[in-house]
């Protein structure tokens, strides 16, 4: 199921913050819930690219938690190590991870809802603005720009600096030249 079905499918209140987050390439929406009742909460279901899209979750989920301290909602993010016969396997180099806000099953749990929503957005707008900060990798690539596998290998050393790379997965070549370090 891709990002647009999963937000053609939510739940209306919901909707705004799927699309904020589908315009994260390093994100994608698997599944969602925005709690029909009050003994329910919110979650939301996403599969991450790497341990960049993985910090970059962690500083998302951290800016969250911070505006609900004081409240009386309570913030997981959990990561799904396990595989059962029912689930597809999660592509190579994405890890699947699910966020889930708990708050009191009160008569007035519509209000709660509709304040983690606001405080969802919040967190995703003021995230974004960060991630036009200059980036410093400490790195050269660690996946394939193909498949986002990080089963990559160099194929060729080249004296110019343009190594030729090899996915293991794909098995799609590409030429990079690496970053002076």
């Amino acid at each position: 199921m891709s990002n647009s079905d999963i937000v053609s499918k939510a739940d209306k209140v919901l909707r705004p913050v799927l699309k904020e987050l589908g315009r994260f390439p390093w994100l994608r929406l698997e599944g969602c819930c925005a709690g029909h009742k009050s003994e329910d909460n919110l979650w939301l279901e996403i599969t991450v690219l790497g341990s960049s899209g993985l910090s970059r979750l962690t500083e998302l989920v951290r800016m969250l938690d911070g505006k609900l301290s004081g409240t009386d909602c309570r913030l997981d993010c959990l990561l799904n190590y396990t595989m059962d016969a029912d689930t597809v396997p999660t592509p190579h180099g994405w890890i699947s991870t699910a966020i889930e806000v708990f708050w009191p099953p009160r008569n007035d749990w519509r209000r709660n809802q509709s304040m983690v929503i606001e405080t969802l957005l919040s967190s995703i707008e003021e995230f974004s603005g960060r991630l036009a900060d200059p980036s410093n990798p400490p790195c050269a690539i660690n996946y394939c720009p193909f498949c986002s596998s990080s089963f990559i290998a160099i194929d060729t050393i080249e004296k110019s600096g343009g190594h030729r790379y090899r996915c293991g997965d794909c098995d799609m070549t590409w030429t990079m030249i690496d970053p002076v370090a």
